[in-house]
């Protein structure tokens, strides 16, 4: 009977310490965190415009939204060439071809980009100083809680934004607009980076938002 017990204790640790792998998912206490800090994200991106347009899908409505009441011949021929770049790479996944249909997706989206700076010059330095705000009142929500995903991808983000003010000061605003654009849809999706433990956070961002103009 003592063995038996014994034997059923140890069953029940060893359960208990597969459940709680450092190595899954974040714990429900920084999951909950996580939630309140990608509100206060989403609510920082909202607050620049009604519509959010400090975020990927907010440029793209904008962008939409203008083109019906202007006729900016460059950014016209900006959502051409995008265009072109989905039908290429449209045809280049059906052939098997899956780098060129990357190479081709991505294209097309810094062209979607390229049309929503030649319409609104300011956004990257507008999207970015919304990721900066963002990450102030998140680390300040924070305090001195234990959150070590939410800091990490926080210390992701901001260098992110390094990379961004780097290429406007280099007068490649397409690319700055893109990261920063990243580093927002990161925080925009703060929960799902923090539960999946995505390896490349980056990637899962871009794939994102090239969905939102595809």
């Amino acid at each position: 009977m003592y063995k038996r017990l014994t034997i059923a204790i140890a069953a029940l640790t060893f359960a208990a310490a597969c459940s709680q792998d450092p190595t899954s998912n974040g714990s429900t206490n920084e999951l909950v965190l996580a939630q309140n800090s990608q509100q206060i994200a989403d609510n920082v991106a909202a607050s620049r415009d009604g519509r959010g347009a400090t975020n990927c899908e907010g440029w793209f409505f904008r962008l939409i939204d203008t083109l019906r009441t202007t006729d900016n011949a460059q950014a016209r021929m900006y959502l051409d060439s995008a265009r072109i770049n989905r039908d290429s790479a449209w045809a280049a996944w059906q052939r098997g071809d899956t780098a060129a249909a990357r190479s081709f997706r991505k294209a097309a989206f810094r062209d979607v980009l390229a049309a929503i700076i030649e319409l609104f010059p300011n956004a990257p330095a507008r999207t970015g100083a919304a990721v900066d705000t963002a990450i102030a009142k998140i680390e300040n929500f924070l305090g001195d809680r234990d959150a070590p995903r939410i800091r990490a991808l926080l210390a992701h983000v901001t260098d992110l934004r390094t990379q961004a003010d780097a290429a406007l000061a280099a007068g490649d605003s397409v690319t700055a607009l893109a990261i920063n654009l990243r580093a927002m849809q990161i925080l925009h999706r703060l929960v799902e980076h923090v539960r999946e433990n995505h390896r490349d956070h980056d990637g899962v961002a871009d794939n994102e938002m090239e969905d939102v103009g595809s």
